[in-house]
């Protein structure tokens, strides 16, 4: 379980050196809002209440349990299907990186949908205000500011004004840790560049091993190239699906556009790890279907395999060796293979439909 021994140690230094997380070196890679609940656990587990590993991840439970809260209030509301919440509760993805794995994506991934929700009722500032608790989780929801901002053919004020109430108080955040030591905030927060174990990097590593036997690093400063070409090729297509919703050729709703964002992340970013895969699932089962059960399947292939293979501790308490290890690495490989190209189509057909809606729309 290398994040929650990564979570500890920052606990640790948050209690007996310092209260800036950016210290450390390649250990904490997140906006701020984290910290606290890796101080809090770490206190916890020291004063005999629970262990450090079950007490961090308390609050990732939590945050499902949430999730599934909305999602019942949505279909309640006629804005998500009936079965929406049960779909993501026993989804196999979200019990493997959240009850799991551990990592904290779905607390950010519950202030996207509570943003979403404000945004469908009209409740513009309070929808920022949720994105920016997102973004102040993890980073990753800042890339649906602008199709937040303008949703609704909002005029340039209204956007202006709801990208500033997502992205200010972050920014107020961050502000002490970079007057404190700006190279650490720089270091830890900026240089981060993804790992390969999923993605198109991720399944160019596993085809390797599978042919030479050699396992490369994942880390992004082992994959310096493809570290370059992915931000790249992510940055394009994301600022080409911005340019086409802003310019009419591409039409969503909000929640559509969230989705057809992180699917592009998936297809185009080459250094995923494995909580990337769930970015996507509280979104999709607003709408079940053929591509919400095929990247079910996929991606939890690929993460059993990794979690066998390459992450030991994480599903079973010992490493497996020999032939089965031989055979989960393979069903890493295939799942991740498998994952892309079920994003990939998933992206296509989701442009196509954005493509329809706005010649429908103009018609």
């Amino acid at each position: 379980m290398v994040d929650v021994e990564r979570y500890q140690r920052v606990g640790r230094h948050l209690l007996d050196v310092s209260p800036n997380p950016y210290e450390t070196k390649r250990l904490y890679p997140y906006p701020p809002l984290w910290a606290p609940f890796e101080a809090g656990a770490e206190w916890l587990s020291r004063h005999g209440f629970g262990s450090f590993a079950i007490d961090v991840k308390l609050p990732v439970l939590f945050a499902d349990l949430l999730i599934v809260t909305a999602l019942v209030a949505a279909g309640r509301a006629g804005r998500a299907p009936p079965a929406a919440a049960w779909i993501y509760a026993a989804h196999p993805v979200s019990v493997l990186v959240t009850g799991f794995h551990g990592q904290f994506d779905s607390i950010a991934l519950l202030f996207v949908l509570l943003s979403l929700d404000a945004l469908a009722r009209r409740r513009r500032d309070a929808s920022a205000l949720l994105l920016a608790a997102a973004i102040g989780t993890k980073s990753f929801p800042v890339l649906l500011v602008p199709f937040l901002a303008f949703a609704g053919a909002a005029p340039r004020g209204k956007a202006l004004r709801y990208t500033v109430l997502a992205t200010v108080p972050v920014a107020l955040l961050l502000l002490p840790f970079a007057l404190a030591d700006l190279p650490a905030l720089r270091r830890e927060l900026l240089a981060y560049s993804g790992i390969a174990d999923f993605g198109w990097t991720g399944f160019v590593r596993g085809v390797t091993w599978l042919t030479t036997g050699d396992l490369a690093r994942s880390e992004a400063r082992f994959w310096p190239v493809a570290s370059v070409a992915s931000k790249t090729l992510f940055l394009a297509a994301w600022g080409a699906l911005v340019l086409a919703t802003r310019r009419g050729w591409l039409s969503f709703t909000p929640a559509r556009a969230s989705l057809v964002t992180f699917v592009a992340f998936n297809v185009f970013y080459g250094a995923l790890s494995a909580q990337y895969l769930l970015w996507v699932v509280p979104l999709a089962v607003l709408w079940p279907g053929r591509a919400l059960v095929s990247h079910a399947a996929a991606a939890t292939v690929g993460l059993v395999g990794f979690y066998l293979f390459l992450a030991p501790g994480v599903l079973l308490a010992e490493p497996l060796a020999g032939a089965s290890a031989l055979w989960a690495g393979r069903l890493w490989v295939v799942g991740t293979g498998a994952t892309l190209l079920v994003s990939v189509a998933w992206l296509v057909g989701l442009v196509r439909e954005g493509h329809a809606a706005a010649r429908a729309a103009t018609a």
